[in-house]
């Protein structure tokens, strides 16, 4: 094995910034209980989310997304349908899932991941699902630009930041002529 030296130390120095171009949204949904949104167990599971979030920054960064938890809760049969929630707490991200199982018809949690079982939500598997929803948002997002973006016209009315307000007169909403075409 030949070993060869440098006469300078290399240094990697900080990552460059990476601009942002997209957000991962992880959904953290509960289930309101006696007029609650939250409980106990549901509070810990939200701590283990920003803290998984906190851990996975970094790479979110590298990969210019930005991460958000947008909390949601149900309080409704209907609503639980349409959010198809069955379990309290629920974290959603990029089509990805992770819900603990009430067995017994308790407000008992069971978390289940790589072949074990908690009573809490196990940090690691948090980590999991946010590592496996970054890759799967970064590709969508390179996919997207890759194939273009929006359409040259479109662009010509997107801004960079977000737009101020619309004037009490009102903007027309297809470009500068009278009607769209």
């Amino acid at each position: 094995m030949t070993l060869t030296t440098t006469a300078e130390p290399v240094t990697a120095g900080p990552p460059a910034k990476t601009p942002t171009v997209g957000r991962l949204s992880v959904e953290y949904w509960t289930v309101a209980m006696d007029g609650q949104d939250s409980c106990g167990s549901c509070d810990a599971t939200l701590t283990a989310v920003t803290d998984a979030i906190d851990a996975v920054r970094p790479v979110a960064e590298r990969l210019g997304l930005a991460i958000e938890v947008a909390p949601r809760a149900v309080s409704t049969w209907a609503e639980a349908l349409q959010h198809r929630i069955v379990a309290s707490p629920t974290i959603r991200a990029e089509g990805l899932e992770l819900t603990p199982s009430h067995q017994d018809e308790s407000e008992t949690r069971q978390w289940h991941w790589r072949g074990g079982e908690t009573a809490s939500t196990p940090f690691p598997a948090v980590v999991d699902l946010l590592v496996q929803a970054l890759a799967a948002r970064s590709r969508a997002v390179s996919d997207y630009l890759t194939n273009g973006g929006p359409a040259p016209y479109v662009r010509r009315y997107l801004q960079t930041a977000p737009a101020a307000e619309p004037s009490a007169t009102g903007a027309a909403s297809c470009g500068t002529s009278s009607g769209c075409g």
